[in-house]
């Protein structure tokens, strides 16, 4: 059996709509996936999944693709972790959204 070795498991949430609802496009979610293939070399994407909220008495409501990535802790300790901000601004503004939902934690992994 391997050894298991510490890595973080990081998360984001994205939308396949944009907030008036219209679809993405296509091609915005295949660069997406790219980009994380490119930048930590694998992924993995969740079903979409609902995500809901209240804000000033209105529920919103968000279907989202749950992009997953294992990454080394020491990687990600030296060099992910700082560019998590920047990578939220772009989708923001990639997907016209006010907010991205980012988190990560600590795993086990061959």
């Amino acid at each position: 059996m391997s050894n298991l070795t510490k890595k973080i498991k990081l998360h984001y949430k994205l939308p396949v709509t944009f907030n008036d609802f219209t679809p993405i496009p296509p091609e915005k979610i295949a660069e997406v996936k790219n980009f994380f293939i490119d930048k930590y070399g694998g992924l993995s994407v969740t079903s979409p999944s609902e995500g809901y909220w209240e804000e000033n008495g209105f529920v919103f409501k968000d279907t989202n693709l749950e992009y997953s990535i294992f990454i080394p802790k020491s990687d990600f300790d030296k060099k992910v972790k700082k560019d998590i901000p920047k990578h939220i601004s772009r989708f923001k503004k990639d997907f016209q959204q006010l907010a991205i939902l980012c988190y990560y934690y600590p795993v086990m992994s061959t």
